[in-house]
């Protein structure tokens, strides 16, 4: 009788043991293939900046929930009085914002900063001119997360007026610069390249079928400024095609090899 209870309580625990683990695979293999559909949607967008893009900023002000940078914001000249940019509104997302402008400035940056804030494992930048706090902002969440972010930026450029690559750099992010008289003149981003991750997984033992990613590209003329979003006419062409997301992946790769001293931290003190 005993050894009938006993035989019939291993029986018991090995089927549990068997059914959740093909509970637990099932879940895994359902999760990636739902992952690769999602993935499998191509994305290809195109935003414009132009001398409309400026056209809609009194509404936004004039909608804005800060009373104190609608009320700063409503001092300021716009594009159109200076033939410069001088006060982006704030970003929205599209989910927040209806304009019928549809090269508004809000979207604009609203847009990218929800690409940003959709990475999940790497963002690779490289941009000869960043200055635009919301995105440098992005970029620190993103960090928070546990996003790996590295950056390539020209040597001038990445010490100029109100750069936003040596706050990163002191926040952690890895940064590499060209030591010659070329521009580094690029304007792009690669976000969740498969590449990339696939090197980050292997070297934190995941397995690339349960992390499956989309990459995506943000390419274009755009440096990220504010005289850009508002003050020029620019573009930036976001996708999700493979081909693109691996050459754009491949060039920063040996960009970064190219370049391959770290930038230098500079004290207090402005760089002469």
């Amino acid at each position: 009788m005993l050894e009938s209870r006993v035989f019939r309580y291993c029986v018991y625990g090995v089927s549990f043991i068997v059914i959740s683990e093909v509970a637990y695979r099932s879940y895994v293999w359902i999760k990636y293939l739902t992952n690769k559909a999602v993935a499998s949607k191509e994305i290809c967008e195109v935003i414009w900046t132009n001398e409309l893009t400026q056209s809609c900023v009194s509404k936004h002000r004039r909608f804005s929930s800060n009373p104190a940078a609608t009320s700063s914001a409503s001092n300021s000249p716009t594009m159109s009085e200076l033939n410069r940019i001088v006060k982006l509104p704030s970003p929205m997302k599209k989910s927040q914002l209806e304009c019928s402008n549809p090269f508004c400035a809000a979207y604009n940056v609203g847009r990218l900063l929800e690409f940003i804030d959709s990475a999940k494992h790497s963002m690779d930048l490289a941009m000869y001119t960043f200055t635009s706090y919301e995105l440098a902002q992005a970029f620190n969440r993103a960090l928070k997360r546990g996003v790996l972010i590295r950056i390539i930026s020209d040597h001038e450029m990445a010490y100029s007026s109100g750069s936003q690559i040596i706050p990163l750099t002191k926040s952690g992010v890895p940064v590499r610069c060209n030591s010659n008289t070329m521009f580094m003149h690029h304007k792009f981003c690669i976000i969740d390249s498969p590449q990339r991750n696939d090197v980050i997984f292997k070297k934190q033992n995941k397995s690339t079928k349960k992390c499956y990613t989309r990459g995506l590209v943000l390419t274009g003329s755009l440096n990220w400024t504010m005289q850009g979003f508002g003050g020029n006419w620019e573009n930036i062409l976001i996708s999700s095609n493979a081909e693109y997301v691996r050459s754009y992946s491949n060039e920063f790769e040996r960009m970064w090899n190219v370049f391959s001293l770290d930038m230098k931290v500079p004290s207090s003190s402005s760089p002469k």
